[in-house]
C-alpha cells in the first residue's frame, strides 16, 4: 500500500469514527434520549404544578396563618426602557413575567423568543420568566428533612404602600419601592418584603426581613429562585449545552449541568459561605446576591415538558440561612450576560460568562472590549466591525504569518536533498542527524520556524472562537443581504436530510471559507510531498462541514481572515520565487 491510499484510507477512518462516536455514545447510555411530547399546552414540572394547586402551602399552626384570612393575588407592572416586568403580591413580591427590551435604539434589542404554549417566535420580545403558577422568583422557603420537602412562603402578601396604578413606567433615573407583609394571628407581622427597582439597571433590591416565626421545620432558612429560566433560543442543544445553575463561595465558582432528558437533581447542597447563586441560559442570567454570605449554595435541576421541545433543563438555585436570622438583605440581576451591565454588580459575577481558560481569559475580554469599542465609536455594523477586525488581526498576526510561511516554503525547497540524506544514512541515526543539521545550517532552515508562530497564535485563535460563539452582542445583529442574524448559521435552505456533522441545513459562508482554505493549500503545497495532499484536502473538507453549523460571525470574520491572509502568502511566495 503506498503511501496516499494509506492517506485515503486513514482519513476514511477518522470521518468514520466522528460519524459513529454518537450511536457509539448512545449505545454506551450517554446519548440523548428521544421522549415523545404531545401537541398539547405547556406541561411544567409536574411537582411545581400540584404545589401551584395550593394556595396556602405553610403550615397554619406553626406560623399562625389562616387561608381564609389571606389577600387575592394582584399584580403590578412597572416598564423601564430596559424591562418591563409583572410583580405578584405572591412571596412577597414574585417575578411573574420579564421581557427583556434594551436601551440601543428605539427598537427593541433583543427579539426572539417563546410563548406561553412554548413555541418559538422571532418576532416577539424575550421573555425569561416560564409560565409557572408557582411564584417563587424569589421567595422564601425552609426544608423539612423529615418529610424531605420544601415548605415555601409563597400565598399572596399584603402590598402596604399600594401606588396609584398598577403600572409604573420608570425613567432612567427613576425608581420605585414596594412593601409587602405577611401578617398573621392577631395582625402580628412576621414577614416584611421590601423590593426597589431602577429604571436604568437590571438590578432590584430585595431585603426579607422576620419578625417572631416560631417553626420547627428545619433549622434553616432559604432564599430561592424556584422555577429556572424560560429559553430564549430556538436550538435546544444550546439551552443544554448553556444552561446551568452556578454558585461562588470565598471567590471560587462551580456549576451543575444536566444534559441528559432523564436526569434530575432533587436537591444537592452544596455546604460553604456563599456568596451568590445563579441560573443562567446561553445569553440571559437570573442571580441572586446576598450582602451577608450565606452557609450554603442549593442547587436542583429537572427537566421540563415546554411545547414540543425534547428537552428543557429546568434549574432551580438559592442560598440557605439560621432559621434564627433576622434578615435576608439581596439583590438581584436579571437580563442579559453582557460585561457592561454584569460588571456593575461586582462580586465576581462576570465568571458565569464563557471566557474560556484562565490562560485565554484576559485575551477573550480584550478582544470583546475590541469589539465594542469598533462598535459604539464608530457607530458601525457589527458585521463591518468584524471585517476590520479581521484585517486588524491580520496586521497584527502578519510577521508571524510570514515568518511561519518563509520557514515553510524554505524547507520544502530542500526536501530532495532531504530525502538523499535520509536513504544514504538509513542505518545510521547519528550520522543521519548530523547530515540533517548540517543541512538545516546550509540553508538556514528552522524545523520548527513553521511550527512555532502557529503555537504563539493558538490563544488568540481559540480567544476568538470562544468570543464569536458566545457573545450576546452579535444575538439578533444583522449584517448584509441573506446574513440576518451573526449569532446563527446563515442558513439559505434546508435539505429533506440531516448529514452527519454538517447538519440539514446550507450555509454559504463556510463554503466560501472552504474556498480560501483550498485556494491557500494549493499555494502552500506546490512543493509538498504529493502523498500528503490528499489529507489536507480532506482536512479542508471536513472544516466545511463542521463550521456549517458555527455562527455566521465567526464563519464571516475566519472567511475574512483567510482571503487576507491568502493575498499576503502569495506576495510572500512571488518574493521568494525571486
Amino acid at each position: 500500500m503506498n503511501d496516499t491510499l494509506r492517506y485515503v484510507v486513514a482519513g476514511i477512518l477518522i470521518f468514520l469514527i466522528i460519524l459513529l462516536q454518537p450511536l457509539y455514545l448512545e449505545w454506551l447510555g450517554y446519548g440523548p434520549e428521544n421522549i415523545k411530547t404531545s401537541n398539547s399546552p405547556t406541561v411544567i414540572d409536574p411537582v411545581l404544578a400540584d404545589n401551584a394547586k395550593k394556595n396556602l402551602l405553610i403550615d397554619a399552626n406553626n406560623v399562625g396563618l389562616y387561608e381564609a384570612d389571606l389577600p387575592g393575588e394582584s399584580f403590578i407592572t412597572i416598564s423601564s426602557e430596559l424591562y418591563t416586568l409583572t410583580l405578584s403580591n405572591r412571596s412577597g413580591g414574585s417575578f411573574v413575567n420579564y421581557l427583556i427590551k434594551g436601551n440601543d435604539s428605539e427598537k427593541l434589542r433583543y427579539m426572539g423568543g417563546y410563548d406561553d404554549d412554548g413555541y418559538f417566535d422571532p418576532d416577539i420580545p424575550v421573555s425569561l420568566i416560564m409560565p409557572l403558577d408557582f411564584r417563587c422568583n424569589p421567595c422564601i422557603a425552609s426544608y423539612d428533612d423529615r418529610r424531605e420537602h420544601y415548605v415555601y412562603y409563597n400565598h399572596p402578601f399584603n402590598l402596604v404602600n399600594a401606588p396609584r396604578s398598577d403600572t409604573l413606567f420608570l425613567d432612567v433615573d427613576d425608581q420605585v419601592e414596594l412593601t409587602y407583609q405577611m401578617v398573621g394571628e392577631g395582625n402580628k407581622v412576621l414577614i416584611t418584603s421590601s423590593i426597589v427597582f431602577y429604571g436604568n439597571s437590571y438590578i432590584s433590591d430585595h431585603m426579607f426581613s422576620f419578625n417572631g416565626i416560631d417553626h420547627d421545620i428545619s433549622e434553616n432558612i432559604e432564599l430561592i429562585w424556584r422555577g429556572g429560566l424560560r429559553p430564549t433560543e430556538e436550538s435546544v442543544e444550546e439551552d443544554v449545552q448553556y444552561g446551568s445553575g452556578i454558585f461562588s463561595q470565598s471567590g471560587e465558582v462551580d456549576d451543575m449541568q444536566v444534559k441528559s432528558v432523564d436526569k434530575n437533581v432533587e436537591r444537592e447542597v452544596y455546604k460553604g459561605q456563599t456568596d451568590w447563586v445563579a441560573i443562567r441560559t446561553k445569553y440571559f442570567i437570573s442571580a441572586l446576591l446576598v450582602e451577608n454570605p450565606g452557609s450554603y449554595a442549593v442547587l436542583s435541576a429537572k427537566n421540563a415538558v415546554f411545547g414540543d421541545r425534547k428537552q428543557t433543563p429546568l434549574y432551580s438555585s438559592g442560598i440557605g440561612f439560621p432559621s434564627d436570622t433576622p434578615l435576608i438583605s439581596s439583590r438581584i440581576y436579571f437580563g442579559p450576560l453582557d460585561v457592561d451591565h454584569i460588571s456593575e454588580v461586582g462580586l465576581g459575577l462576570d465568571a458565569t460568562m464563557n471566557w474560556g481558560f484562565s490562560i485565554i481569559r484576559p485575551i477573550s475580554k480584550s478582544v470583546l472590549w475590541i469589539l465594542k469599542f469598533m462598535h459604539r465609536t464608530f457607530n458601525l455594523n457589527y458585521g463591518i466591525v468584524l471585517l476590520l477586525f479581521a484585517v486588524l488581526i491580520r496586521f497584527v498576526s502578519g510577521p508571524l504569518t510570514k515568518k511561519s510561511f518563509e520557514s515553510s516554503q524554505n524547507l520544502q525547497k530542500i526536501q530532495p536533498e532531504l530525502k538523499s540524506i535520509q536513504a544514504k544514512y538509513k542505518g545510521d541515526p547519528q550520522g543521519l542527524n548530523r547530515e540533517t543539521m548540517a543541512l538545516y545550517k546550509k540553508y538556514k532552515v528552522n524545523p520548527l520556524g513553521g511550527c512555532l508562530p502557529i503555537l504563539i497564535q493558538m490563544p488568540l485563535l481559540w480567544a476568538l472562537f470562544i468570543v464569536f460563539r458566545t457573545t450576546i452582542e452579535f444575538r439578533g445583529a444583522p449584517f448584509f443581504f441573506w446574513i440576518t442574524d451573526l449569532s446563527k448559521p446563515d442558513v439559505v435552505f434546508y435539505l429533506p436530510f440531516s448529514i452527519p456533522i454538517y447538519g440539514n441545513g446550507v450555509a454559504i459562508l463556510p463554503l466560501l471559507m472552504g474556498v480560501t482554505l483550498i485556494l491557500t493549500m494549493r499555494m502552500t503545497s506546490a512543493t509538498m510531498d504529493k502523498s500528503q495532499k490528499p489529507v489536507m484536502y480532506f482536512m479542508n473538507v471536513f472544516f466545511v462541514l463542521l463550521f456549517n453549523t458555527f455562527p455566521s460571525g465567526l464563519n464571516l470574520y475566519y472567511t475574512a481572515y483567510n482571503i487576507l491572509s491568502f493575498f499576503q502568502q502569495r506576495s510572500i511566495r512571488a518574493k521568494i520565487n525571486n
